[in-house]
């Protein structure tokens, strides 16, 4: 009993930890806008920034990573910067790598799903940004 016990129990845990990995990333994909965006704690959203988009394209497990944009919107343009996405489901977090023609800037977020809510947490160029978006 116990010879088939110890296997189907870690097929068990194997399967709960992969699907984890799949919910996190599925939760992500799709069209996201903000709807606050903070600066070391004050507020962009309707100061500096109009509005900010953000799109997580199908993620593909073979390759661990999608393709990711957001577009940032002004009085005067919008901006829309593009690269890919990786997930960490172990640590909840999300990397974002932005590419630039030759250059490329890696963001990495802390990364929380609640139904159409989202919220990432990080640091960019030292300043402590905070994304709070729903669904699109």
């Amino acid at each position: 009993m116990k010879k088939i016990l110890l296997p189907a129990l870690a097929l068990f845990v194997l399967i709960s930890f992969s699907s984890c990995k799949e919910k996190l990333y599925n939760q992500l994909e799709g069209d996201w806008k903000a709807t606050s965006v903070k600066e070391d704690g004050d507020e962009l959203l309707g100061s500096d920034l109009t509005g900010l988009t953000l799109e997580f394209d199908d993620y593909s497990a073979d390759d661990d990573e999608g393709d990711f944009s957001w577009t940032f919107s002004d009085d005067i343009e919008d901006y829309t910067e593009s690269g890919t996405y990786e997930v960490d489901s172990e640590d909840a977090q999300v990397k974002i790598i932005v590419t630039d023609g030759t250059d490329s800037y890696t963001y990495n977020f802390d990364v929380e799903v609640d139904g159409d809510e989202l919220t990432l947490e990080g640091n960019i160029d030292g300043s402590e940004i905070v994304i709070e978006a729903e669904r699109d």
